[in-house]
């Protein structure tokens, strides 16, 4: 079916690390000049903050679903062949923005309130990755999960 991808820029994580940054390094440059290392320190911080969550990507082919935030330093990927199923669903504001652990699962995510959760064949756990395109990312996993299952019932 070929590879696809799809990339979401992190507009909330933008929005909040960048004006940070600057005021870091500008501003707050003068309120720390006599600890130089504390506003280099905090404006690092939010730069790697910055590289890390700026965009995600999701890749999807025909024997994987990944995905890699930012610059590609975290990155996830996941075998068709061990997803049982994948929904678009709309995440609380609670469940939020970033990395972190859901009672379910984990949910990865740079901005807004929509993502696709993939549900595995061998675990309870789900994966939340956050998209600004939730359903046709779904349908399209949907697709292969279902051409792999054609495929292992000719195979039997």
């Amino acid at each position: 079916m070929g590879t696809k991808k799809f990339t979401q820029f992190g507009t909330f994580t933008v929005a909040i690390m960048l004006p940070l940054f600057l005021l870091f390094t500008g501003v707050f440059k003068s309120v720390f000049e006599n600890s130089p290392d504390t506003h280099i320190f905090l404006a690092s911080i939010f730069m790697i903050c910055l590289l890390l969550f700026y965009k995600l990507t999701i890749i999807v082919d025909n024997v994987n679903v990944s995905f890699r935030l930012g610059i590609g330093l975290i990155r996830k990927s996941y075998k068709i062949a061990d997803i049982s199923s994948c929904t678009p669903v709309t995440n609380s504001i609670f469940d939020g923005i970033g990395i972190h652990k859901l009672s379910n699962g984990w949910i990865y995510n740079v901005s807004g309130l929509k993502s696709i959760e993939l549900s595995f064949k061998d675990r309870f756990s789900t994966i939340r990755i956050g998209t600004n395109r939730p359903d046709e990312i779904s349908d399209y996993i949907t697709r292969l999960i279902n051409h792999n299952k054609s495929l292992g019932s000719k195979g039997v």
